[in-house]
């Protein structure tokens, strides 16, 4: 039993290996065109194709993300992360610059106030961030901003995204963080419904929670994570 167990460790690590090699090469491969075709001489239609590529190219390694993530979880790896102490404002500037080239006709007002170093794995709070605004970039409404808030209060990092649009229903909001869930029939359906599950389990592995409150005023996700 022993022996099989590790036959099967060792056929999960080999699939999510091969399965992430495959994917990322080539969305590897267009990114690296797309900038070296930016470098060049380029009209103002091709400029825009080129963004367009740029943030479909965002888009998909961030669903490539949650899908290796989830065949973790699902094949008995789960998320794993890495903590040291870190400072974090970077990479969040990072992926909301990434998202702001996806959503060009769209407001992201932000707000970082961080004391210093954050004991956390920054690359897996980028990927929480990136999951929850995305979702709020897709569901709120296009006219009106998408607030973020990032700050360390009282020993512990708070971060908030929210949006406007019509709340969330009762129903909708006791699945939002299951697998596959795609919000309400009849919205822009977007993605694989994974996004919000892999945030609730980076948020766990941090050793903390994302809370959901929606009303006709705003839809809010708040991450909280104890610092020690």
């Amino acid at each position: 039993q022993l022996h099989l167990e590790q036959q099967t460790a060792e056929l999960r690590e080999q699939f999510i290996a091969v399965l992430g090699h495959d994917l990322r090469n080539p969305l590897a491969s267009i990114a690296a065109a797309a900038r070296m075709l930016r470098k060049e001489e380029q009209t103002d239609r091709s400029i825009n194709i080129l963004d367009l590529m740029q943030g479909s190219v965002v888009r998909m390694s961030g669903l490539i993300d949650n899908v290796l993530d989830f065949a973790r979880g699902r094949l008995g790896g789960g998320i794993t992360i890495e903590r040291r102490a870190e400072h974090l404002e970077p990479i969040l500037r990072q992926v909301i610059g990434e998202l702001r080239s996806c959503h060009l006709d769209r407001a992201i007002e932000v707000s970082i106030d961080f004391a210093g170093p954050i004991n956390c794995d920054s690359g897996r709070i980028g990927q929480l961030v990136s999951n929850l605004l995305g979702n709020a970039l897709t569901h709120g409404t296009p006219d009106e901003p998408v607030r973020l808030s990032a700050a360390t209060v009282g020993g512990r990092l708070e971060l908030w995204i929210a949006n406007s649009g019509p709340p969330i229903s009762c129903d909708a909001m006791t699945r939002l963080f299951q697998p596959y869930f795609r919000g309400e029939i009849g919205t822009n359906q977007r993605g694989l419904g994974l996004g919000l599950h892999i945030a609730s389990e980076i948020a766990r592995a941090h050793g903390g929670t994302i809370t959901v409150s929606s009303d006709d005023k705003e839809t809010r996700f708040t991450f909280v994570m104890p610092l020690d």
